[in-house]
């Protein structure tokens, strides 16, 4: 079997969670099931004579995902989604930048403000909307990370139930093994430090967390790139941790690099306005960290009762998770959920497994 994966064009140029995903769905694929996966943000190689079956990725990059889902019915392949979706209403809201809806929260009830806010949001998104919606009817299949994620999915877009089939996203634990404990502790000269990885952008909430941890003791680092549209942002961030006694930034690092310094921190924190999984929060927790995450998704199925769970809209909660994190013993509960649940050989049967039931529709 041979399977496109269509994705964003700047998947490695921007890269984030949805990149470590194609490639390691893409790696454990073709060791674990024997399929060839080849990744392409190009409609036009999505070519009958080349692939069994069409994998596209990511529901939020809309014209690209629906010109790759068109192009696949054009040609007769069926196509499967991978929507890394939750609904982003609030977290529109929240970082809205209009001075009538700041004004109208400093007087009115958040809940008047937002309901409002979501009225006129939906409407503005109505043509995005549909086409999303066209293109999850159009998939043979659609593949959710988690059944919370197939929940939000079924409510905003009134999908049937028949429809999903869910891929639990996963760990590379060899990656993480292979990652030298000592580097960077030695490098920064840091060791027990809380730890937030994720590409700065307002999503991810980075200006929040470090507004909540003034004050904060322990040092904090953030890693993280910083694409060109989010520069503001980021200075943002490092103006707002100019409270935090020991704060460090750094835009970037590779990859065994950041595993280096999961290993090092006490704490990973990932206080993003919404997560469809929150892989770095995997990783950290394998890597040996106590985990923050958002309560914005899945992170019942994920974390269940072994990680410190934070409210992202409030300054209170996220400091106190991180406190209560930071002077709790390690724990590898949470580690050994992972090694057993979430792992990409089990990714890869499932993702074998939808392949084949739509193939043998067809």
């Amino acid at each position: 079997m041979k399977v496109l994966f269509a994705c964003r064009s700047q998947i490695f140029t921007v890269p984030g969670g949805d990149t470590v995903q194609l490639l390691k769905m893409q790696k454990y694929l073709a060791a674990c099931t024997g399929i060839e996966a080849v990744i392409s943000p190009d409609p036009n190689e999505i070519k009958r004579s080349a692939y069994d079956l069409v994998h596209v990725f990511n529901l939020f990059d809309i014209d690209s995902m629906y010109s790759q889902i068109t192009r696949a019915r054009e040609v007769g392949i069926p196509a499967v989604i991978t929507t890394n979706y939750w609904n982003p209403l609030e977290f529109f809201f929240e970082t809205s930048h209009s001075l009538f809806h700041q004004l109208a929260r400093a007087v009115l009830p958040r809940k008047t403000v937002f309901d409002f806010y979501c009225r006129q949001k939906r409407q503005r998104m109505q043509h995005d909307l549909q086409l999303q919606r066209e293109a999850l009817l159009s998939a043979a299949m659609i593949l959710p990370n988690s059944n919370g994620e197939a929940a939000e999915l079924q409510r905003d877009f009134d999908l049937p139930v028949d429809k999903f089939a869910v891929v639990y996203n996963a760990v590379d634990f060899e990656d993480i093994n292979a990652a030298d404990p000592d580097f960077f502790a030695e490098r920064y000269g840091l060791r027990d430090f809380v730890l937030c990885v994720g590409r700065f952008e307002e999503r991810k909430n980075q200006l929040g967390v470090a507004r909540a941890l003034a004050g904060l003791s322990a040092p904090v680092v953030f890693i993280g790139g910083v694409p060109s549209y989010q520069r503001a942002y980021f200075e943002s961030c490092q103006k707002a941790a100019a409270k935090i006694p020991q704060a460090l930034f750094i835009e970037g690092l590779p990859q065994a690099e950041v595993f280096s310094a999961m290993k090092a921190a006490k704490v990973h924190i990932l206080g993003s306005w919404w997560e469809n999984t929150g892989l770095v929060s995997l990783e950290a927790a394998v890597s040996g960290c106590n985990v923050v995450s958002t309560n914005r998704g899945p992170w019942q199925e994920y974390f269940a009762h072994d990680a410190w769970i934070c409210d992202p809209s409030n300054q209170e909660s996220l400091r106190h998770s991180v406190e209560s994190a930071l002077s709790a013993p390690m724990s590898s509960n949470l580690s050994d959920r992972i090694h057993c649940q979430f792992t990409w050989p089990l990714a890869a049967e499932s993702l074998k497994n939808a392949y084949s039931s739509v193939l043998a529709r067809v």
